[in-house]
């Protein structure tokens, strides 16, 4: 179903339709509802948009529980004006296409949406741009029709082909048009995205800490994720890390190089100072295997040698090593 079709579809029943539908879902549409917006816990100084806002009636819930600022947005002209009539909940309306979100990057603190990935083409997409406006560690939840299982499907199944058709013809021959399309609707989009695949499209939109709760027997489901922090952030910091661990390695290195060159006893005595030999056992010196930089200099400070051995250089009149190495390696 094109997103053309919904609009057509839903037009001209905005009037009634918190009325219609709380008595078309059992009365249960409110309390998945509140579920939703107890998902977002938003402060009062928080901007939320929320998509497919319909009537407002999720908008009104937000504003009314945490004091937050809302902006609604749907395409449908027909719904907006009767959102429009809720003085105080919104701080502006947009007419717009949950596909192409007329909003910068990370705008809104939160996000919600009602009702929304069966009308769309690509819920992969769309997730991904409803994604993009929210900010790092910010909240996405939803609610939408669900698919009951086992020996209830049966029930749901004649209920949706036969109860909502009749129900919505009490009301006016458009609720009946709706009635009768709600039903297979659903099913063919939970055969297309199941529920497994929907919580991969929000994990690839980069939103992590996905939550899916199934709630009356399965007829509804509301999901809440966080939106991802940033990632380029973290690499940077392993990257500045990592430039570190590569500067102290490198002075290592270079101050290994110095000693050898200025070494009084020439490069084999150096190189005696800082590694002991594997050839012969009585000058196995006892050298811990630390990391280069440690290693370095913990060797050439202190006098480690074998019995007999000439004292290192600067250890015959206490003189340690270790400030020169530092000293050299800071050149």
């Amino acid at each position: 179903m094109t997103a053309g079709d919904a609009e057509r579809i839903f037009t001209g029943i905005a009037d009634s339709y918190d009325r219609v539908a709380t008595v078309l879902s059992l009365g249960q549409d409110p309390r998945w509802r509140r579920t939703l917006v107890e998902a977002i816990d938003a402060r009062p100084t928080d901007r939320v948009l929320d998509v497919a806002t319909g009537t407002g009636m999720v908008a009104h819930a937000l504003r009314d529980r945490f004091g937050c600022v809302v902006v609604g947005l749907d395409q449908s002209a027909d719904m907006l004006r009767v959102a429009q009539a809720r003085a105080g909940v919104f701080e502006t309306i947009v007419e717009g296409r949950a596909e192409r979100l007329p909003f910068r990057d990370a705008s809104f603190d939160h996000l919600t949406f009602a009702y929304l990935l069966r009308y769309v083409d690509d819920p992969a997409a769309t997730m991904r741009e409803l994604a993009r406006v929210v900010k790092p560690g910010g909240r996405v939840a939803m609610v939408e029709f669900g698919l009951p299982g086992g020996v209830w499907r049966p029930a749901w199944w004649l209920y949706t082909r036969i109860g909502l058709p009749l129900a919505g013809r009490v009301v006016s021959a458009k609720w009946s048009a709706v009635g009768s399309f709600l039903g297979p609707n659903i099913e063919r989009f939970y055969a297309r995205h199941p529920v497994v695949a929907l919580e991969r499209y929000w994990f690839e939109a980069g939103l992590v800490d996905v939550h899916t709760r199934r709630m009356s027997l399965g007829g509804g489901v509301v999901m809440s994720a966080v939106r991802r922090r940033r990632v380029r952030g973290r690499l940077a910091r392993s990257d500045r890390r990592a430039r570190a661990h590569r500067r102290t390695r490198s002075g290592a290195v270079r101050a290994v190089v110095r000693v050898i060159r200025r070494s009084a006893g020439g490069p084999a005595r150096a190189l005696a100072l800082i590694q002991p030999s594997r050839g012969d056992p009585s000058r196995r010196w006892d050298v811990p295997s630390f990391p280069l930089s440690r290693r370095v200099g913990d060797a050439v400070g202190q006098s480690w040698a074998p019995a007999g051995a000439a004292a290192p250089v600067g250890a015959a009149d206490g003189r340690s090593h270790r400030p020169m190495l530092a000293k050299m390696a800071r050149r």
